[in-house]
């Protein structure tokens, strides 16, 4: 029997050294905040309600009542704080000559006019812009909203209604 031998080279390769484990690592974690906003809804999904109640065919004048948001009396924004926003209103689903109405659920019962008035001596809001910042730490506003109803004295009975749709754009 003829013993032969083959010459072996060991590479690095071939044969591993010790095993090196690493016990120390780094990983980047990041978030980027956009700008944005967020608005508080009653129950109903919707940011607020003015219901001007129940009042009599015959009566006359004005009756103002507030708008009740989420949070209390307003629209609560809250935005990220440095950004400059713009809230607007349209002028509803029943407009005649510029004017929102209340329009009678029966269709053939006529209309209430009424209007918006900003709180603090902000005047009538009708379809123009309202801008607000949410500076520093600032997050949240309110936008306090009082609804007019001038009523004629000749109203059909039944429900009035009206819906506005707030545009917020940032």
């Amino acid at each position: 029997m003829k013993l032969v031998l083959w010459p072996i080279a060991l590479s690095a390769f071939a044969i591993p050294n010790a095993v090196k484990a690493e016990t120390q690592a780094a990983f980047l974690v990041s978030a980027a905040i956009q700008p944005g906003c967020a608005v508080a809804s009653v129950a109903d999904g919707q940011w607020g309600r003015i219901d001007f109640g129940t009042v009599p065919g015959t009566g006359q004048g004005l009756v103002e009542v507030d708008l009740i948001g989420a949070t209390g009396t307003g629209i609560s924004i809250e935005c990220t704080p440095g950004t400059t926003v713009s809230v607007s209103a349209d002028h509803g689903l029943n407009p005649s000559a510029g004017v929102r109405h209340l329009a009678h659920s029966g269709g053939g019962g006529g209309s209430i006019p009424y209007r918006f008035v900003l709180a603090a001596g902000g005047g009538t809001w009708e379809t123009q812009s309202l801008p607000l910042e949410f500076n520093g730490t600032q997050r949240v506003q309110a936008i306090a909203l009082r609804g007019l109803a001038t009523l004629s004295g000749a109203h059909v009975s039944g429900m009035y209604s009206d819906t506005v749709r707030i545009t917020i754009a940032w």
